[in-house]
């Protein structure tokens, strides 16, 4: 055994006083309303999926991703009706998350009945500077969080203009802390695009998302719009991570068109995406290009009722050293799979389905499955290349919705995510679009969660997940599948213990302290070679506002 203690924590001075200058300047010069934008609280979509599988909330479509603040000002407008009509009864602790959750867009449901009103128009800005210190086993430093919400329209058509800045010196991940607790992967695809550059003391100002949005209601209760810019996907019924598109990867380039239809039962949301990736240079010692990649998807979701959702989505990654925009591509409704055959191209096409139940009040099931290549013919010697998971989680009644259960089972084959031609591997900027293990690997996890307050949660995880040897750069060239065992070669495994603590009274201040202990054998997929590790991840952070 090695033990990796922890090392001492540095705390670059210079950077500590700039930041003790801007916390008492900023509140003077930023005029701030007291809700932030959506974007940046992670906690709001935590409640919301809580108070949605306990059965407070519905009429959303949850498993497609993200949702604008009026899409959720909207259901808790919607929520409070049916309390007023006692349709749903929430208990002590879920009326305190849902309390907190109208204090949060307390201006969104003041809109809400001037957006009902045929020539009315409303006009609302906001901009927030959330000033955090971030801390780690290695290194101690603050941080700056800044997102621009801009909002105009009535009830048929209406703009809003979105940008969110971080400046830190830790890593650029949409989720900074639980993406500092995923295992470090390895260089997937040496890239010809620069995604920031670090400045001094190794910081990197980003502006992670950024985007203009359009919407307009067509028909009645017909809702669509067009989203240009910079955002996160995310499609999928698991609260982690999806096997399809997920956000794990940086922001894509994108244009979005995204419909919700009600229907005679239940209600139908459509999506459509095309974005640019990081272009890749392909070196095999003899040719060598610079290769331009693109990525389209369309998905249905469709929200049956209060208790069964189910979508299915389609997704081709495609690119080459002469590679444009394939236009085929770009329309919303025709079949990938189709213009493939027909026009007979390799790109990389994926198709997914994906499902969640709620058989009682407060459980909820789900599941994914992904076939990067399945073979349905009969006379195919190639193997399937498919993901999938499944999970559950449940808030039992009996503790009074408190404590929050949540285990789940991922699966990735050898071989998903990967393309013969290496351009059409499912990566953006190295890193996987889809589930973070990546291919060749499995992971289980089991979390419980204690609500001790409306503001306080505890939560402990485990997790076991299992590594082979290959990779998103290594292609099925006629191996003796059947053959190879699942994980291939060496494995290495990781368990990791993590205990967490998270503490939000308001929209100004929150922190969390989360710690880890792992356990890696055959590190590297050495034989023998074990190594422990212990992980720490501090966070405190302060919204400025006049």
């Amino acid at each position: 055994m090695k033990p990796n203690c922890f090392k001492l924590i540095r705390i670059p001075s210079l950077i500590i006083v700039f930041y003790l200058i801007i916390l008492l300047l900023i509140p003077n010069i930023i005029f701030a309303v007291p809700n932030p934008p959506l974007d940046l609280q992670r906690w709001v979509m935590d409640t919301l999926r809580k108070l949605e599988i306990t059965g407070i909330i519905d009429g959303f479509n949850r498993n497609s991703l993200p949702l604008s603040r009026y899409e959720i000002a909207k259901i808790l407008n919607q929520t409070e009706i049916k309390i007023n009509l006692g349709e749903v009864t929430p208990s002590k602790i879920d009326s305190k998350l849902l309390e907190k959750l109208k204090q949060e867009f307390n201006n969104e449901l003041a809109h809400i009945p001037i957006l009902d009103k045929e020539s009315t128009t409303i006009q609302d800005s906001r901009l927030r500077v959330d000033g955090q210190i971030r801390g780690t086993e290695k290194s101690i430093a603050p941080a700056i969080q800044s997102g621009f919400h801009y909002f105009v329209g009535n009830k048929r058509n209406n703009l809003t203009i979105y940008s969110e800045l971080e400046v830190s010196n830790f890593e650029q991940k949409q989720d900074y802390i639980e993406s500092y607790f995923l295992p470090k992967s390895d260089t997937l695809l040496k890239s010809a695009d620069q995604r920031y550059k670090k400045w001094h003391a190794d910081y990197v100002v980003d502006f992670k998302r950024s985007y203009l949005q359009y919407g307009i209601k067509a028909f009645e209760n017909t809702e669509f719009n067009l989203l240009v810019g910079r955002d996160y996907i995310y499609w999928g019924t698991s609260p982690n991570y999806s096997v399809g598109i997920s956000d794990n990867s940086p922001p894509f380039e994108l244009i979005r068109l995204t419909g919700i239809i009600p229907c005679k039962v239940g209600t139908l949301k459509a999506t459509s995406f095309s974005a640019q990736l990081n272009s890749t240079w392909y070196d095999d010692g003899t040719n060598r290009y610079l290769a331009k990649r693109y990525i389209s998807a369309h998905r249905l979701d469709y929200k049956v009722n209060d208790w069964i959702e189910i979508g299915i989505s389609e997704t081709v990654l495609y690119g080459g050293d002469t590679q444009t925009v394939d236009w085929h591509y770009l329309n919303p409704i025709i079949p990938y799979y189709a213009v493939q055959y027909n026009a007979v191209k390799d790109d990389n096409l994926m198709l997914a389905f994906d499902g969640s139940i709620k058989p009682i009040v407060g459980l909820r099931l789900y599941g994914e499955w992904l076939a990067d290549d399945f073979q349905y013919q009969s006379d195919s010697n190639d193997p399937h290349a498919v993901t999938w998971l499944i999970g559950f989680e449940w808030y039992p009644k009996h503790l009074k919705r408190k404590l929050g259960l949540n285990s789940e089972y991922v699966r990735v084959n050898r071989w998903t995510y990967t393309h013969l031609i290496p351009d059409n591997q499912f990566t953006h900027f190295g890193t996987m679009i889809g589930h973070p293990i990546g291919t060749d690997a499995d992971i289980f996890t089991i979390s419980l969660s204690y609500d001790a307050t409306s503001s306080t949660r505890i939560i402990t995880r485990y997790s076991h997940q299992r590594n082979g040897e290959a990779n998103v750069k290594d292609r099925y060239y006629g191996e003796d599948y059947l053959n190879i065992p699942f994980p291939s070669g060496i494995v290495e495994s990781l368990s990791e213990l993590r205990i967490g603590l998270k503490y939000q009274p308001n929209s100004v201040f929150n922190g969390s302290l989360n710690y880890s202990w792992r356990n890696i054998r055959n590190e590297a997929h050495i034989s023998n070679s074990t190594i422990q590790q212990h992980r720490i991840v501090i966070l405190l952070a302060y919204v400025w506002r006049n």
